[in-house]
């Protein structure tokens, strides 16, 4: 994992640009994300700080990874981006320095902005999180196994260890409706997503096929809620808040149709968590069918198993693909699509033999797939895992090393 951290201050962004600039802001979606100074949620507080202190930003774009030219050159000459990028003069962005270079190759008609300095590798940690472990030569610092905090590296550097603070814009005049939650009455951004407004407000509803990097599809149903006025049961993440909606989240139907929606997953496809790797949690992914099993308490399900095993795609350097355990979220197509920016993964086939496919329904090493791991970040569950992190066990005979005599 490369290590980058802040360089510069609000106002130091500030006096690079002018109020006439057309200003894109774009990340890279793996370390700098890591690292707290990426990703889409950065890149949407900046952007509002900018908008709110008068600048003109067009848009913002998530490169699932940054420092790899032709994935920035796809998102250049994408069809929904390409009028954004080409009207843009000033490019910012949330990347590592070896990234910054390379967007400056592909932007050399704009002006390119960084805001971090590049210090070395390292590592997650569970108990601490990112740490820095190999520091570069140029920062003084000794190699360290254990590894650096980042906020011990951005005093011992004058750097900043978070990213930009809002309260240094000015303040940004947003509509707000009023809307009443599980009976609590809540203030909410005017057509803001239903299931972000709940999540900020402690409000956990399941969901599996929602990503706020992503488009919203409405594909698991975990998410229904209740509206009142509305006949039916909408899902939250395709729901925009409005002025005195009464919402209903939580309540004895609701979770049995959730209970009902995760047992048919679990019984669609062979979903074995001994092995899977995307059981240990990491900055970037986790398995998330497996937590929702376990906060609703499923032990089997009621339903007949499928057990046709699908065989398994290892065929790729870096990604592993176990059609055994997609649930059909759709989340790696859109990460595709809309992060990586190539198109190479899609739905074949129709209704129960619907599958996931690289290209053309080829291996995955035989298609255009560029390697970024943006599918497997998306990826609710274990069917797409990092390769590096699997393991290979080796046979071995029992031997009986204690006998109490009788």
């Amino acid at each position: 994992m490369i290590i980058s951290l802040r360089s510069i201050s609000y106002d130091d962004l500030k006096n690079q640009l002018s109020k006439d600039d057309k200003i894109v802001i774009n990340s890279c979606n793996t370390c700098i994300k890591s690292c707290g100074i990426g990703g889409l949620q950065n890149m949407t507080v900046l952007e509002n700080m900018l908008l709110a202190d008068g600048y003109n930003v067009l848009g913002i774009d998530l490169i699932s990874i940054g420092c790899s030219l032709n994935l920035v050159e796809y998102h250049r000459q994408d069809i929904k981006k390409k009028e954004m990028y080409d009207e843009a003069t000033v490019i910012i962005t949330l990347i590592c320095e070896d990234g910054y270079e390379g967007m400056k190759y592909v932007f050399k008609d704009k002006k390119v902005i960084s805001i971090t300095k590049t210090l070395g590798t390292g590592n997650f940690t569970m108990d601490r999180g990112v740490v820095l472990t190999h520091p570069f030569e140029s920062t003084g610092l000794e190699k360290n196994s254990e590894g650096y905090e980042l906020d011990e590296v951005a005093e011992k550097l004058g750097l900043f260890e978070d990213f930009f603070d809002e309260d240094d814009a000015a303040f940004k005049d947003e509509e707000y409706v009023d809307i009443i939650i599980d009976g609590e009455e809540v203030s909410a951004i005017k057509n803001q997503n239903l299931l972000c407004v709940c999540e900020e407000n402690g409000i956990e509803i399941p969901h599996l096929c929602y990503n706020e990097e992503l488009s919203e599809a409405g594909v698991c149903r975990l998410c229904l809620v209740k509206i009142e006025g509305r006949k039916d049961l909408v899902p939250a993440c395709c729901t925009h808040v409005e002025e005195g909606m009464k919402i209903t989240t939580n309540d004895e139907q609701l979770n049995k149709y959730r209970r009902i929606i995760l047992e048919l997953i679990m019984a669609s496809q062979n979903h074995n968590c001994l092995t899977c790797s995307k059981g240990i949690p990491t900055p970037l992914y986790n398995c998330e069918l497996q937590r929702l099993i376990r906060q609703f308490g499923i032990e089997k399900s009621r339903f007949d198993e499928n057990n046709e095993f699908m065989p398994v795609d290892n065929s790729s350097p870096v990604i592993v693909h176990d059609p055994n355990k997609c649930i059909l979220c759709g989340r790696c197509v859109r990460a595709c699509e809309e992060i990586a920016g190539i198109c190479n993964i899609g739905f074949i086939n129709r209704g129960s033999e619907t599958v996931v496919a690289a290209g053309l329904n080829v291996d995955m090493n035989q298609s255009d797939c560029a390697a970024c791991m943006a599918c497997v970040n998306a990826c609710p569950t274990g069917a797409l895992t990092e390769k590096v992190i699997h393991f290979t066990g080796k046979d071995w005979e029992p031997q009986k090393v204690y006998c109490e005599q009788m």
